[in-house]
């Protein structure tokens, strides 16, 4: 009877995943797995007024954005080589041995072949944005295969040197073993309530850095790396690695000019968010109490005190010495996007009025505003620590998706 009754529900789930037209939810199917689809690029607006038409014209503009923002994304496609992932995997030994003994040599040489180091981009519109404006599409790099497999050899060493002889500051709890975006945010919201039972005051202060990845200073990554005692040769490998990185931006069959890579280390790379550790690694860590947090780019400081106007004191200390290494160091800052808030314990949601009295915070002469909660490595925090707003965000995407399953399961089937 069982086995039955698994049959049965086997043909019936078979008869509703097949879409007829004369199925009575065809068209609340049909709806729900409706996507946009390829949309061409339309001619785009020039810094300078004028119009980019052709594909050639295009594709200029979106490289010139490109190159100023120093982007350079990965994805697991193939690049300019045209060997995937796939065909790697699929390599007979002998062509494996001649792989090994290509990195080898790469290896004792110091070297980074200049064909590893070339990509093809192509542009992802960003969502909710002018599709005219070229810095409106994300660029995604297709690099070499080969190349990954390369950088995961040099980050293997990397990583026995780093995090293997312990010099990574605690406070950075990105690309670490047994660290997460949870924990990080579990100890600022720890900090901040068992300061209620004292009934202190906590204020924490997010920092808002633009492109982090992609303005990071050559020069000065090298300088960090021989102060972490990282062996010669690594550090000559990877400084061949950086430097004469060059892209072409690629519109459906055009392809833009060859342009040079100044600053910046590959987003997506298995290397490179090693490499933005050890560049921040030297980020001034506050004295005096101010707790400093990290994942990544990912910047916090927050400060208890029973006084807000001493516990802005001791913040405002912070956020300057903070400002100066940012700007030493070529990492800009966005103060008007950055966000302090002051957590308050309080029984009942709390409205968030302006209050006058409010202590100034200021990033290299700009002012920080203060805010009623603030999205922090995924969750949304409010200033009473209630999470109203982030279990209202969750509940939302939860319901927006569960939508989704019942258009196509129907409205009698049960969602497991």
């Amino acid at each position: 009877m069982k086995a039955r009754v698994q049959e049965f529900r086997n043909e019936s789930w078979s008869d509703l995943m097949e879409i007829r037209p004369s199925h009575k939810a065809f068209w609340r199917i049909t709806k729900a797995l409706k996507t946009e689809g390829y949309t061409p690029i339309p001619p785009l607006k020039r810094p300078d007024g004028s119009t980019a038409l052709d594909d050639v014209e295009v594709a200029e503009c979106i490289a010139d954005s490109i190159e100023t923002q120093v982007a350079s994304r990965k994805r697991k496609a193939p690049g300019l080589g045209g060997i995937s992932n796939k065909a790697i995997k699929c390599f007979p030994q002998q062509l494996l041995r001649l792989l090994v003994a290509i990195f080898n040599a790469c290896l004792q040489n110091c070297y980074f072949p200049p064909v590893w180091k070339e990509a093809e981009v192509i542009g992802i519109h960003k969502p909710g944005k002018p599709r005219d404006l070229p810095a409106s599409y994300r660029p995604i790099s297709l690099l070499s295969g080969l190349a990954k497999l390369y950088e995961r050899v040099l980050k293997t060493r990397l990583t026995d040197h780093l995090l293997g002889k312990g010099l990574i500051i605690d406070e950075q709890f990105g690309f670490r073993p047994v660290h997460s975006c949870p924990q990080q945010v579990l100890r600022l919201v720890e900090y901040a309530t068992e300061g209620f039972k004292r009934k202190n005051k906590a204020v924490a202060v997010f920092f808002d850095v633009a492109n982090a990845f992609d303005r990071v200073w050559h020069v000065g990554l090298v300088y960090k790396l021989y102060s972490l005692q990282v062996p010669d040769r690594l550090i000559l490998i990877i400084q061949n690695y950086l430097s004469n990185r060059y892209f072409t931006f690629r519109h459906e069959r055009t392809h833009s000019t060859r342009r040079l890579i100044r600053a910046g280390v590959p987003q997506g790379s298995a290397l490179s968010p090693l490499l933005y550790s050890a560049y921040t690694n030297d980020i001034p860590r506050p004295t005096s109490g101010v707790q400093l947090a990290l994942f990544a780019d990912d910047t916090a400081l927050f400060y208890r005190n029973r006084y807000r106007d001493v516990a802005a004191s001791h913040l405002q200390r912070s956020i300057d010495e903070l400002g100066q290494w940012f700007r030493l160091w070529r990492i800009e800052v966005n103060p008007e996007k950055s966000a302090a808030i002051q957590f308050k314990y309080s029984k009942r949601r709390s409205k968030f009025v302006v209050d006058y009295d409010t202590p100034t915070l200021k990033m290299l002469n700009a002012r920080i505003p203060w805010q009623r909660s603030y999205k922090y490595l995924g969750v949304t925090l409010d200033r009473n620590l209630n999470f109203r707003d982030h279990i209202a965000r969750v509940r939302k995407t939860a319901l927006f998706y569960t939508a989704r399953l019942g258009a196509l399961l129907g409205r009698k089937k049960q969602i497991i």
